[in-house]
């Protein structure tokens, strides 16, 4: 008995969770979406910081062409004058390109990262796109089911319930309207005259109750055999 009991037990939470599944689908579907998203907005903010990175690189790439040239200049100008100058000129020359072709490994770098993310958030924003419409066409359908479901009976009935929602309120008005008193007229100038027709209505009929027994009462006053003797 007992081993029957915890076999119930077992299975009814299986199907409970079975229909918690189903009816968290959307809500689940919801959450990765959301996720999605996050991750979307996430990979936007990195990308503008290596947007932003790659603009710095340019600038001191920018920076450093000028320098060395600057040097070179420098160099050629006082080599004449003082080699030893121009060897230190042609010297910072060098350090300063070396320094460019660091910076520009670093800008391409950079720039290969930026392109690999502008990718990933095309494939976000697609994907989102796709999952989005899934989620509302298949829920659709799954309110659709459940709605079918409802409608061939049972305790769930939304018409059903509607229905019986609106027949109490119509008995509720009905024993409202029964149990409520006739409303009092107040009208002083319409009573009157009312009492008034009345009065005249009884009148008329008390008149025409009189003519009818005065021609019977005249025929029994003649025929009446005692009087004639």
């Amino acid at each position: 008995m007992h081993s029957l009991k915890r076999l119930f037990i077992t299975v009814k939470t299986q199907l409970d969770g079975i229909v918690d599944d189903f009816e968290n689908h959307e809500a689940v579907a919801g959450v990765a979406i959301k996720d999605l998203e996050t991750w979307r907005s996430n990979t936007r903010i990195h990308q503008h910081r290596l947007q932003k990175m790659m603009g710095q690189f340019e600038s001191q790439l920018a920076e450093l062409a000028t320098e060395a040239a600057t040097w070179s200049a420098r160099a050629v100008k006082v080599r004449e004058a003082d080699e030893q100058k121009a060897l230190e000129c042609v010297k910072r020359m060098v350090r300063a390109q070396q320094q460019g072709k660091l910076i520009a490994t670093q800008l391409q770098a950079t720039q290969q990262q930026h392109a690999k993310l502008e990718s990933d958030l095309a494939n976000i924003q697609n994907q989102l796109h796709t999952l989005s419409t899934q989620k509302a066409v298949f829920a659709a359908r799954q309110n659709r089911i459940q709605l079918q479901s409802g409608l061939k009976g049972g305790r769930d009935n939304p018409v059903e319930q509607a229905q019986k929602i609106f027949s109490r309120w119509e008995e509720a008005i009905a024993g409202a309207e029964l149990t409520s008193p006739e409303p009092i007229n107040t009208d002083p100038f319409a009573d009157s005259f009312a009492q008034e027709e009345d009065t005249l209505a009884l009148k008329i009929l008390l008149d025409e109750l009189t003519a009818k027994a005065s021609p019977a009462k005249n025929v029994a006053v003649k025929t009446d055999p005692e009087q004639e003797n």
